[in-house]
C-alpha cells in the first residue's frame, strides 16, 4: 500500500508513514488508555486517527501501527461504542473508514456513559449485597467494622452519583466556550 495525501497538492506525503510528532501523540494516547485500564491498542488507534485529517481504513490502521487484525477490529469497535471514533463512507470505496472525534464533550460523555454509569448502577446492587453480608455476620466486632465501612462506601457512591452529572454538564459546556484569539 502506498497511498498519498491529496489534501495539499504541493506536499505529497505517503499515508503509510508516521511523522515523529504523530508517534509522540500516539504514545500520549497509549499511556492515557493504560491509565484508564483500557488496552493499549485503543490509545494507539485513537491517537493515529486523531493525527490524521483523512479517514483511514482498518487495513491502513493495522499497517501504520503494526497491530493485528483482531486488535484493530476490537479497538475500532470499542472506540465507536465510546463515541471516540466514527465511521465514514467514501463514494466508490467499499472499505469502511474511520475518523477520530476531537470534541472533548463527546469523548468524556461516551467514556462516562460506557464506563462510569454501568459501574455506578452495579454499585447499588453490590452495596446491598455487602449490607446483607455485614448484617449476617456472627462476629459483633466484624459487623460493627463492616457497618462503618459500608457507610463509607455508600457515601462515596452517593457522592459519585451526584458528581457525575456535574462532570457531564461541565464537559458538555466546554465545547461551547468562546475560544481565545491568537492575535
Amino acid at each position: 500500500m502506498n497511498a498519498f495525501s491529496v489534501t495539499d497538492p504541493t506536499t505529497i506525503k505517503p499515508l503509510d508513514t508516521l511523522d515523529d510528532w504523530e508517534s509522540a501523540v500516539i504514545d500520549l494516547f497509549l499511556n492515557a488508555a493504560n491509565s484508564f485500564g483500557l488496552p493499549k491498542s485503543y490509545g494507539q488507534i485513537y491517537g493515529l486517527l486523531f493525527c490524521r485529517d483523512q479517514a483511514l481504513s482498518m487495513d491502513e490502521v493495522m499497517d501504520l501501527l503494526q497491530i493485528s487484525k483482531g486488535s484493530a477490529s476490537q479497538g475500532l469497535r470499542a472506540l465507536r461504542q465510546l463515541g471516540a471514533v466514527s465511521s465514514v463512507f467514501a463514494p466508490g470505496d467499499r472499505r469502511e473508514r474511520y475518523m477520530a472525534e476531537s470534541r472533548l464533550r463527546k469523548l468524556v460523555g461516551g467514556f462516562l456513559r460506557e464506563q462510569a454509569d454501568p459501574h455506578l448502577e452495579k454499585g447499588i446492587a453490590r452495596l446491598k449485597q455487602i449490607e446483607s453480608l455485614v448484617n449476617d455476620s456472627q462476629d459483633v466486632d466484624a459487623r460493627k467494622r463492616g457497618v462503618r465501612k459500608h457507610e463509607i462506601l455508600s457515601g462515596w457512591h452517593r457522592q459519585m452519583s451526584r458528581l457525575l452529572p456535574w462532570v457531564k454538564m461541565i464537559v458538555g459546556k466546554s465545547d461551547r466556550l468562546p475560544q481565545k484569539s491568537s492575535d
